[in-house]
């Protein structure tokens, strides 16, 4: 018996020394200490466990919405929504937008520093991740806290070479330590106080969708989008992975050797509903690319009604553009102010 007892002691300190370590230690540099963390008592978690295995969901509202707070301002959650109590600040709704991260490499960690320190001069409301975060499950986590560090809502809605069921267990992990991820795919409109970013996870074409379990939208998606988008708060600005359809080597969706690769669908959509503004990525040689609704190109800094961006490749891995330029890494500032939007383009050095 009195052995008994001194390894339950044994094993009890053992336990309490374990969970200490999972504590003290860092989950942006081993996300796997998170295992060990308790699950958060949070309506937004359960919320997202229960849907775990999915790359969207039906619009299913909680019975009763709670109140949450993100660094500093007031929400409400609601399930498929979250809204802010208050109108954005400054009356401007600023978002800082990351495309195709792809990893969490020491360069591309670098690189993510850069951008985050500039979104702090410019004093962005949101971060958005528009997909291709990383390809792994510790690498979309890292990327995801090393992002939540900031304090703001960070969106992520996955591309087409995440899985959607890392992707959705690398956001609950997120979630142990960093309330401020939001799982873009399941909770597909979030007002902002001045915007209502809307989401479509995913993407478009089979062939280009990279894992067995990934996110693949079809008609029925762009249909409920556009039932959503008719009751969103107005200006609505629309986030996904793949581009629409476009005009042009200048266009946010061409490819080389391929042309113009963008979602017909979803450029149908886009006009029949009028929706004003667009966060995209995925075709990377056409990042840097800002348009209006005629696939005209918008200069950086102007103010219009209507603007839709490729936002590029956040990873510094060089890339040659169709602009002529090379990227050495990029992201975008995008400024939403009534009925009007402008972008800047934040371009890395290339090394020698």
């Amino acid at each position: 018996m009195r052995w008994m007892i001194i390894l339950s002691l044994v094993f009890s300190v053992s336990g309490r020394a374990a969970a200490e370590d999972a504590v003290s230690a860092d989950p942006i540099e081993d996300p796997e200490v998170l295992g060990s963390m308790p699950e958060p008592d949070s309506a937004m978690y359960d919320y997202l466990k229960a849907r775990r295995l999915k790359c969207t969901s039906e619009w299913f509202e909680l019975a009763s919405p709670v109140e949450l707070t993100i660094n500093g301002r007031a929400y409400t959650y609601s399930g498929p929504a979250l809204k802010a109590k208050k109108p954005d600040p400054d009356g401007v709704v600023t978002l800082g937008v990351l495309g195709a991260v792809k990893d969490y490499s020491q360069d591309a960690r670098g690189a993510l520093d850069k951008f985050l320190k500039r979104f702090a001069k410019e004093k962005v409301d949101a971060l958005v991740l528009v997909g291709d975060i990383a390809a792994t499950e510790f690498e979309l986590t890292q990327v995801l806290l090393r992002c939540a560090k900031t304090k703001l809502p960070v969106l992520a809605v996955i591309g087409n070479s995440e899985s959607r069921a890392a992707f959705n267990r690398a956001i609950l992990a997120a979630l142990k330590v960093a309330p401020n991820v939001i799982n873009f795919n399941i909770v597909r409109q979030v007002e902002l106080g001045g915007a209502t970013l809307v989401s479509l996870p995913g993407y478009r074409d089979k062939r280009f969708v990279h894992q067995t379990s990934g996110c693949l939208y079809k008609d029925r998606d762009l249909k409920a989008l556009g039932r959503m988008v008719e009751k969103a708060p107005a200006p609505v600005v629309l986030v996904s992975h793949g581009p629409p359809a476009g005009r042009g080597k200048h266009a946010l969706d061409y490819a080389v050797e391929a042309g113009n690769v963008g979602d017909v669908g979803l450029g149908g959509l886009i006009k029949k509903k009028e929706i004003p503004f667009g966060l995209f990525s995925h075709i990377l040689e056409a990042g840097g690319q800002a348009v209006d609704d005629q696939d005209r190109r918008v200069k950086p800094g102007k103010w219009v009604n209507r603007l839709y961006i490729n936002s590029g490749s956040a990873n510094p891995l060089v890339w040659q553009l169709n602009s002529g330029k090379i990227s050495c890494g990029m992201a975008a500032v995008f400024r939403i102010k009534g009925d009007q939007a402008n972008h800047t383009f934040i371009r890395l050095p290339c090394g020698k």
